[in-house]
């Protein structure tokens, strides 16, 4: 009966917006008598109480004297208002939505004002409601909004001196892989904030690895729009899924950090330190830290940056050993809703070694061929980023952005490897397969590279009438990489009898650039309705040059140019895109529905070979647009959305030469690929119950792909097993997906249950040629289903969590209709902490791993155990004394398999082995506050006074 009422109310709010001018018009002479008509605009922002704009709250416009109405309005995806057209007197200007207290406002303009920002308008949410009282409880430990999952870090107990990342590992739905990769409900996360404002720009590692996790108060998982779409208010068919995290109240004026150090056995070595400046608005952060434990602290960008490289091995996180320093600074400053500048510079240094074996089973028609190798290789990279961002609200109407990025890597590898091919079928043991070839290989390359982009971007709202917006954006980058490389190769291949050497220099050398325009355009048609227009233009320009000299036998004599490895390619994209739609915003209910038209043309120059040249063609691609998100209840919604987007082939995949730095697995481009044109839906329901604190989220992936870019086989017929790979399109790849989370606790909101359950199927495409004239095409169909329960408890005396896991999939192809390939992996673990009298805490990890179903000698069967003692102590538990020891079992193994339309692969590397720590850490805060012991708030654990569950975040927060 409750939310029958208060919806009413929302709708009669929303009705007598109608009659905005009859009012307008009567309640002007009420005023006064000499006020100059219709002259006056009011603007401001409206945000949550965690500071997230929020759209669809109404905004009405009342005479003081007698509360009728003289205009009003809801606020955009932005959180921004403006109401126009207002003569001088006095007012009341009121807010309200639903599930929120409602605000109220004496304002008073004059004849000499023609534009009044309200400023920045904090909404409160509304007590929850029941039985007629306000009651005392824990806090919920997830609450699912419309495009946010929110957690209560308290709720997820942590050890002293844990970091952000040790939190996300413990948050159902968010996973954590060994190279530090975040992926929040199946979306990889691209960025970190800190209270809203972003912290070292695109890499999450750098908060997720170097943040310590006892400062933050809660930890949202939000799903929002690009930046550029959230300056508009234009989609632009990008979106991003960052994490928003919130520092702790008693953190937020004055200087806090921390600086750590360990030593090991094994000469295990960790020192780290970062000094953090919150007051208001303004944020500055110092971090430094050194280590041989894997924690690289921040991304490589050498690995992006010579990703086209063939000799590139994706080292770190549990890949290998890593040696590792990084260092680098943050700011956010100005004035919220005026001038603000903000930006990182980092830099950061690594020395990754590998040793990896691996079995790939290739598909072929009657039989399959098996890759075995196994390679150790060392990379050492050195990185230099730096990203900048302004924001600068010129006037209540206009408002100009500017981010310039930019970054600089250098980067040096040895790889050693030695390879055989062996014929046979699935099942087979190894002695019974019949040898093709085998080899070694070394190779060594010294590179470095820079890019440098930007975008710069204007909007203007019009006082004309409210909710018409023109926004410009130019976008612009810029890239050069070069890369200097020996190989030599020595090759038998059995069944002809033969030997290959080749030995080989070769110089990389690719630059390019681009850049691109977008104008959009929003006008409103009638009441919460309006048309959006908007066209991008952007010219992208590739250029590769590799050359390939032969070395001579005997080592003497000028290197030989080799025609046959050696390319000069040049190639030019340009794409418009077009887009109409229509978009309509109320407090419940809110949509977005339109068309795209996307035409992209690609022209491809051989500087070595013109009559391999590639004349201009043009794509279109034309596709609808449609998102809508309904909001049931105040603790429930549903999401519909679907987007189509275009992919150009990166120069690597165009670049027609071979690339025989493995003369084994040959590698070459093909200038003849269309772009790619994906299309991508996703459905997704929350439900947050806050009486009983029990969230269910539940979403649906799909996605389909036009002109999806393959790796095509070609086996040669000479029977010495030498394989070529070029990409090619195809039609006919698509996946769906699907996830359940449910978060509950028991009665006495000391235990703590969740379950995660995922499936997905995954249909690609591959082709294999084994001589023939046509490809053979393979149809790749893979099912996996996953589930994961977590029990946990929690006291003053101990914590303790327990978690189980299985995971199945199934792999077929259909030129091997017989052969399926099933896998499983399965374990579980346990947390316990015990708090002991004097400020002690001992806590243990213990994890159980199996698997069946991995090439013969790939399946494991491991435990994984961790322990540690640590002694809080000084004034405030400052100071921490902690000792560790990781892997005392022994057992720890790195193994992963990867399944395409063309073959099956299980990789194993090597990892850190068992080693012990002694850890000191010292904590400080100029703010006086209490200290508190990690991941527990002050009084009892998890109590306070109980609030609503709050209005669902739309569309996301500002970049800073």
């Amino acid at each position: 009966m409750m939310k029958g009422k208060r919806l009413i109310a929302a709708l009669l709010c929303l009705l007598t917006i109608v009659s905005v001018t009859a009012q307008q018009s009567q309640s002007s002479g009420k005023v006064t008598q000499n006020a100059k008509v219709g002259k006056i605009s009011v603007n401001g922002l409206v945000k949550d109480e965690s500071g997230q704009p929020m759209e669809a709250v109404v905004v009405k416009l009342l005479v003081q004297k007698d509360s009728s109405m003289v205009t009003g309005g809801v606020t955009g995806a932005n959180g921004r208002f403006l109401l126009s057209r207002i003569n001088a007197g006095n007012y009341r200007i009121v807010f309200s939505y639903l599930g929120y207290k409602t605000i109220s406002k004496l304002v008073k303009f004059s004849v000499q004002d023609s534009s009044v920002s309200l400023g920045t308008v904090m909404m409160e949410p509304a007590n929850i409601e029941l039985k007629e009282a306000v009651v005392v409880g824990k806090v919920p430990d997830i609450v699912t909004k419309e495009d946010t999952v929110e957690y209560n870090a308290g709720s997820f107990k942590t050890q002293p001196n844990a970091v952000i990342e040790d939190l996300l590992k413990k948050l159902p739905g968010v996973e954590v892989d060994k190279d530090g990769k975040i992926k929040a409900q199946g979306k990889e996360v691209k960025k970190i904030l800190l209270d809203g404002k972003e912290f070292f720009s695109d890499d999450p590692k750098v908060a997720s690895k170097n943040l310590p996790a006892n400062i933050i108060e809660k930890l949202q998982v939000i799903d929002r729009k690009s930046d550029e779409a959230r300056f508009s208010g234009v989609d632009d068919g990008e979106d991003e899924t960052i994490i928003n995290l919130t520092v702790k109240k008693g953190m937020k004026k004055g200087w806090f950090g921390h600086v750590t150090g360990g030593a090991g056995t094994d000469k295990r070595y960790e020192f780290n330190g970062m000094l953090n400046r919150l007051v208001d608005e303004t944020q500055i952060s110092f971090l430094g830290g050194t280590n041989n434990t894997g924690n690289m602290g921040a991304g490589d960008m050498g690995a992006s940056m010579f990703s086209g490289s063939s000799r590139r091995f994706g080292g770190g996180g549990g890949k290998g050993t890593t040696t590792s320093t990084t260092t680098g600074a943050n700011f956010n400053m100005g004035k919220t809703d005026q001038l603000r500048f903000g930006g990182d510079i980092r830099y950061g240094y690594s020395n990754n070694d590998v040793w990896q074996k691996s079995e790939q089973q290739n598909f072929l028609k009657d039989s399959i061929s098996y890759d075995n190798s196994e390679k150790t290789y060392n990379t050492k990279s050195h990185n230099i980023n730096m990203n900048f961002r302004l924001h600068w609200e010129i006037d209540t109407l206009t408002v100009l952005e500017f981010m310039p990025t930019f970054g600089y890597n250098k980067s040096k590898m040895y790889n050693h490897s030695t390879s055989a091919t062996l014929g046979g079928h699935s099942g087979e043991e190894e002695s019974l397969r019949d040898s093709i070839n085998s080899g070694e290989m070394l190779s060594s390359s010294d590179g470095h590279g820079y890019n440098f982009s930007g975008r710069l971007s204007l909007s203007r709202r019009f006082r004309s009438k409210q909710g018409r917006q023109m926004t410009f954006s130019f976008n612009f980058s810029s890239n050069r990489n070069e890369e200097d490389g020996m190989s030599y190769s020595r090759n038998l291949f059995y069944l002809n009898d033969s030997v290959s050497v080749v030995d080989q220099k070769d110089d990389n050398r690719n630059w390019g650039g681009s850049f691109g325009v977008r104008v959009t355009y929003v006008e409103p048609i009638f009441k919460n309705h309006f048309l959006t227009f908007a066209y991008n233009y952007n010219y992208n320009y590739s250029n590769a040059d590799r050359m390939a000299y032969n070395i001579p036998a005997d080592g003497s004599g000028e290197l030989q140019l080799d025609s046959l490895y050696s390319n000069r390619f040049r190639n030019v994209f340009q794409s418009h895109r077009i887009s109409v739609g229509l978009r309509g915003t109320y407090p419940k209910f809110r949509y977005n529905v339109g068309f795209d038209m996307n035409p992209s043309s690609s022209e491809s120059e051989n500087l070595m070979d013109h009559a391999r040249d590639v004349p201009g063609k043009m794509v279109f691609n034309y596709s609808p647009l449609f998102n809508a998100a309904y909001r049931i209840s105040k603790q429930k919604s549903l999401n519909l959305e679907y987007r189509g987007r275009t992919r150009q082939p990166s120069v690597s995949q165009l670049q027609p030469v071979q690339n025989i730095t493995n003369p084994l697995r040959i590698s070459k481009g093909n200038p003849d690929l269309n772009p790619s044109y994906s299309n991508n839906f996703r459905l997704r329901y929350n439900s947050f119950e806050p009486e009983k604190q029990r969230g269910l989220m539940a979403f649906v992936n799909g996605s389909f792909t036009l002109n999806s870019i393959v790796n095509q086989t070609t086996y040669d017929n000479n029977n010495t097993g030498v394989q070529t790979t070029m990409p090619v399109n195809v039609n006919g790849v698509w996946n769906v997906n699907g996830m359940v989370m449910y978060n509950m606790p028991f009665k006495n909101k000391k235990f703590r249950f969740n379950t995660m359950t995922n499936a997905s199927y995954n249909h690609n495409i591959g082709f294999v040629n084994t001589g023939g004239k046509e490809s053979e095409r393979n149809i790749s169909r893979t099912v996996n289903v996953y589930e994961n329960l977590g029990l946990n408890y929690n006291s003053d005396l101990f914590d303790v969590g327990i978690t189980g896991n299985y995971s199945y999939a199934l792999t077929g192809n259909s030129i091997q209709s017989r052969e399926r390939q099933q896998t499983m992996n399965f374990g579980g673990g346990m947390d316990v902490a015990v708090y002991i009298p004097g400020n002690v805490t001992v806590g243990t990890d213990l994890r159980y791993s199996g698997s069946s179903g991995y090439s013969a000698g790939y399946d494991r069967n491991q435990w994984m155990w961790n322990a540690q003692v640590s002694w809080q102590f000084l004034k405030g538990k400052q100071a921490t004394l902690m000792f560790k020891i990781y892997d005392i079992l022994r057992q720890v193994s790195n193994i992963s398999r990867t399944a395409t339309g063309n073959y099956i692969q299980d990789v194993e590397y090597n990892t850190l082995s068992s080693y012990c720590m002694l850890y000191f850490s010292y904590r400080f805060n100029t703010m006086g506050k209490r200290q508190q012991r990690s991941g527990r708030p002050d009084g009892p654990p998890g109590m306070m006074r109980e609030r609503g569950g709050g209005r669902p975040p739309v569309g996301g927060m500002r970049p800073f």
